[in-house]
């Protein structure tokens, strides 16, 4: 399943860009983060809880930074996670782009390409996507108060059957 989500911030674009290429830091903006790790330069490891539907999930999990590009101010990062309880996995990638919409207001493309596997793969698509909003929509938030500055915009989804 493909996701995108867009969403302007009342930041400078460097400023929103040296604060989301701190993972450990930027990690606690998303709810459900309990903690995040960084055993080696570019890889993360971390538990996020979560609840989709009826069912409580518990991720463990690895981030590994495959491009960090300063210059274009785009991220992707490989991500992989399992639920031991309920017997289900995630991979993925997650991709990030700042856009500079002026000299306080950026814009911030977050997508994601994952699969689903196991008991969570059984869960509907449209439960998925609504999850994913709602998680957007709070990291959005969270993100522009620990950055300094407003939310412009609520984040719009694009979501993708591919």
């Amino acid at each position: 399943m493909k996701f995108e989500n867009i969403c302007s911030i009342g930041v400078p674009c460097p400023t929103l860009w040296d604060y989301l290429t701190d993972i450990p830091k930027v990690a606690t903006c998303l709810p459900g983060v309990e903690e995040v790790n960084a055993p080696e330069e570019g890889k993360y490891t971390g538990v996020i809880s979560l609840k989709v539907g009826a069912v409580k999930l518990r991720l463990s999990g690895k981030i590994s930074v495959e491009l960090m590009d300063k210059e274009t101010r785009s991220a992707i990062m490989a991500v992989e996670a399992v639920d031991q309880k309920i017997s289900g996995m995630v991979r993925g990638k997650l991709t990030l782009r700042l856009d500079e919409q002026g000299p306080t207001q950026t814009k911030l493309t977050v997508g994601s390409d994952i699969n689903l596997f196991g008991k969570i793969g059984e869960f509907g698509q449209p439960i998925i996507r609504k999850k994913a909003d709602q998680m957007m929509d709070e990291f959005a938030n969270n993100l522009a108060a620990n950055v300094g500055g407003n939310r412009i915009t609520s984040p719009a989804s694009i979501f993708n059957l591919g």
